[in-house]
């Protein structure tokens, strides 16, 4: 069971979904942690957020899987908490139950964390949520979520975190540098420096990896129209699509896709880049552009 109300944080209101019983009006807390690295008890933050799901025991892999209803298809602030020293990761998720697997079998997950994770051992590390997020168009919220993230991190110094930066930032969009692309290209000339050289993953990994039947996060649900026209403009090279013009620049037919304009004049769709991309004249009588 979980009921869903307004939430209001320094930057928006919207709805957060919890499951029933848990006091979700105190998503921050005046809550102390305290150091046990030195002799002298450090106060670690004062106001630290309070979670409102803990999951203990990470290397056992059952009392994980038991978890999954609780937190799959469920999105959310989540955190990982070295109990030793109290230094944590903080992230966000569509799906806490998916990321919490990536994490488990080091997919996407943090360097820092992971090295961590290495020098104390899982056993040492809590998995909390500190808010459940819900919302109906993920286009549009994304960027809420992050934003969400970034007022959690922002809670702590970064020496408390194995966060790198304050912000919540995506690569999405980025691109390597030509120099960046030869210094990756290079690094794994000699296959033996790939870091899963030689390895292979074994059956309780590929489970976790494989996303079968109920497990997989689209079981059972259908994208509606809205969303395939997203997905298929999203795929588009050329947003606007292409058109066959005249030597004075008048558009005589438009086409969604390069290869529909190569169909139409039954040629390759490299011929049809070719043209398209040096503005080269197609039988004397013809441009293909790109349509503004």
């Amino acid at each position: 069971m979980k009921a869903c109300h307004k939430v209001k944080t320094k930057l928006y209101t919207f709805n957060a979904c919890y499951p029933t019983g848990i006091n979700y009006n105190r998503p921050f807390s005046s809550r102390r942690y305290y150091s046990t690295s030195t002799s002298k008890a450090t106060i670690i933050n004062s106001n630290s957020p309070d979670p409102v799901f803990t999951l203990k025991d990470l290397d056992n892999k059952t009392n994980v899987l038991s978890k999954r209803k609780i937190l799959s298809k469920k999105a959310g602030i989540y955190c990982f908490i070295n109990i030793i020293n109290k230094k944590q990761y903080i992230g966000s998720a569509k799906d806490l139950y998916l990321r919490l697997n990536e994490h488990l079998s080091n997919k996407k997950s943090n360097s820092a964390l992971q090295a961590s994770i290495l020098k104390y051992g899982l056993n040492n590390f809590n998995f909390c949520v500190y808010e459940y997020f819900t919302y109906e168009n993920k286009l549009i919220s994304n960027k809420l979520l992050t934003d969400l993230e970034t007022t959690y991190i922002k809670k702590f110094s970064l020496n408390q975190l194995y966060n790198f930066m304050h912000s919540a930032t995506s690569l999405a969009g980025y691109k390597h540098t030509e120099l960046a692309r030869k210094k990756m290209s290079d690094r794994y000339l000699n296959k033996e420096n790939h870091p899963f050289f030689g390895k292979h993953h074994d059956n309780n990994a590929k489970l976790l990896i494989s996303k079968p039947g109920s497990l997989n996060p689209m079981f059972g649900k259908t994208h509606t129209e809205q969303t395939k026209n997203l997905i298929i403009k999203s795929k588009k090279k050329y947003s606007n699509g292409v058109g066959i013009y005249d030597l004075n620049n008048n558009l005589v037919k438009a086409f969604d896709y390069a290869t529909d304009l190569a169909d139409y004049l039954s040629i390759s769709k490299v011929t049809v880049g070719k043209y398209l991309n040096k503005g080269l004249i197609f039988n004397k009588i013809y441009y293909f552009k790109i349509n503004p």
